[in-house]
């Protein structure tokens, strides 16, 4: 009986290694670029690994189109090694010609003493068409190449955190159609006016501002632009002097904005735009003029409208009050255009 069950053990262990072996060569035998393509359904550094497999596995990682980099944020310690030391050497002997999507998170596991921002360089020269790179580390915000500004592949560019956008001339970005901003330090006000002047195909805006980003007078006016989100939340225990918001996009059709910030807010020349919503603390001065809204959704502090600041919304031609009521803490108001010239105040 003993010898049966050896005897069986013994088939089946053979079996199994018939089956891998089978496994192995099916593999083995699939085109590069159908091994790339599966490559891609697995994280970037597993993807790596594999080219310890054989010979021919040395090179076929190289040729993914997509590349993901992430520290690990719930990770704090020091000893823990970033990613940044792998996502440095594999881009060396990346081969991809073009480069469809990458995307690097660093965290507070990255070295302070090096250049962080060089393989921006490297990328951009491989046509990267989607970009995202969010900093999350302790030092001073990094200012990034100029060449990142003035490629002429990047559809979706994605910038988080700790990164200087400083432009000393006009951005010319002919491709991009989708920015995302958030929390981003800006070196002036002039370079974020020099960065949006050269998105001449922007059609989304996302932004999410925090208070020292060192922009007072925050404006967009990007003449291709149909989406706009908007947030900023301020913390109310620190001094801050109020700014401005004032969006002039002549294509817009949609428009969302969360501010609790204080600021003044401007929304003109938008024949385009049918849909805005407004959730703001106190806007003094706040003026909005559409001429094709179809909704309007508005919410205001009601301190605000009690230390006598004004909203003024004006429609060409306007609407009427579909839905005005008090709410515990807001003024809510809900507007559907009709072809009738009014004007609201409050």
């Amino acid at each position: 009986m003993g010898s049966l069950c050896c005897l069986m053990n013994k088939i089946s262990s053979e079996a199994e290694n018939v089956q891998r072996k089978v496994g192995e060569t099916m593999i083995n035998d699939l085109p590069d670029d159908l091994l790339v393509q599966i490559l891609l359904l697995v994280p970037t550094k597993d993807a790596v690994a594999t080219m310890i497999l054989s010979k021919r596995w040395l090179s076929i990682w190289t040729m993914m189109s997509k590349l993901n980099y992430k520290d690990n944020k719930k990770i704090i310690d020091s000893e823990c090694k970033s990613v940044w030391q792998f996502l440095d050497k594999s881009l060396k002997i990346h081969k991809a010609p073009v480069l469809e999507s990458i995307s690097v998170h660093l965290g507070r596991q990255c070295p302070v003493d090096e250049d962080v921002g060089k393989w921006i360089t490297n990328v951009i020269d491989r046509k990267v068409c989607e970009l995202f790179f969010t900093l999350n580390w302790s030092p001073k915000p990094i200012k990034l190449p100029d060449s990142l500004y003035t490629c002429h592949t990047l559809v979706h560019l994605r910038l988080s955190r700790k990164i200087l956008v400083e432009l000393v001339s006009h951005s010319y970005l002919p491709s991009l159609t989708r920015l995302d901003l958030k929390c981003v330090f800006f070196k002036d006000e002039d370079s974020l006016v020099r960065l949006l002047s050269g998105c001449h195909n922007l059609k989304d805006l996302y932004v999410k501002r925090h208070i020292e980003d060192n922009v007072k007078n925050f404006k967009v006016k990007v003449s291709s632009l149909k989406f706009l989100v908007y947030v900023y939340e301020k913390n109310h225990s620190i001094e801050y002097t109020r700014g401005s918001l004032v969006i002039d996009s002549y294509a817009l059709t949609k428009v969302i904005v969360y501010d609790n910030s204080g600021d003044s807010c401007t929304i003109e020349n938008t024949p385009h735009l049918d849909k805005a919503s407004i959730f703001v603390m106190c806007y003094p001065g706040g003026k909005f003029m559409f001429s094709s809204l179809i909704f309007f959704d508005v919410h205001l502090n009601i301190a605000t409208v009690r230390v006598d600041i004004s909203l003024t919304v004006t429609f060409v031609p306007s609407g009427y009050i579909s839905n005005d009521h008090l709410c515990s803490d807001y003024i809510h108001c809900r507007l559907s255009v009709v072809p009738l010239l009014i004007s609201l105040s409050l």
